[in-house]
């Protein structure tokens, strides 16, 4: 094997957290507060403060439903090809406390759309998930918990892992 071949490998292929697929009924639906009218998209604006009780082992990830749709057609074909799938939007972790020295700020902006595209009256579909670290520092594998809503006012959430560890959001709108 060439030598760029091998660096491309461990770059995109090795090194990456492996993380099983994403079951909505465990997690949290997050909506925008501003309905859906048909007529743009409207955005709202989540204050997300995450904390963690044990440093890289826990995270928060919010992931909306995505279509991909035809983006290069040509008069015979579509050069790209439709996908459904859950995206991350936002994710925080818990790595960061681990690394004194670093700057971590705690508080993160998150714009969600009420709507799933411009001039739709169909609303965007946002999950919050929580998840665990359970492999090795050297071949991470993340399992998803689930996740409760604790407060309506403030917003929080929480999930606890099976090695006894919590991790809690509280979201400000």
């Amino acid at each position: 094997m060439s030598s760029q071949f091998l660096a491309l490998l461990l770059i995109f292929g090795l090194g990456h957290p492996s993380r099983e697929p994403l079951d909505p009924a465990k997690g949290a639906q997050l909506h925008g507060r501003i309905k859906c009218d048909g007529y743009g998209v409207p955005e709202d604006l989540l204050r997300m403060h995450p904390s963690f009780s044990k440093a890289g082992s826990q995270q928060f990830v919010l992931s909306r439903y995505e279509v991909d749709k035809c983006s290069v057609e040509t008069m015979f074909q579509c050069w790209h090809k439709q996908r459904i799938e859950w995206r991350d939007v936002w994710s925080a972790t818990g790595a960061l406390l681990s690394n004194p020295g670093v700057p971590v700020s705690p508080t993160a902006l998150v714009p969600i759309d009420s709507c799933y595209e411009w001039g739709s009256s169909e609303p965007a579909q946002y999950v919050l998930s929580g998840w665990y670290n359970e492999g090795s520092d050297s071949k991470p594998m993340w399992r998803q918990v689930q996740i409760k809503q604790l407060s309506a006012q403030p917003e929080t959430y929480e999930f606890t892992d099976p090695n006894g560890g919590i991790a809690s959001l509280q979201i400000t709108r």
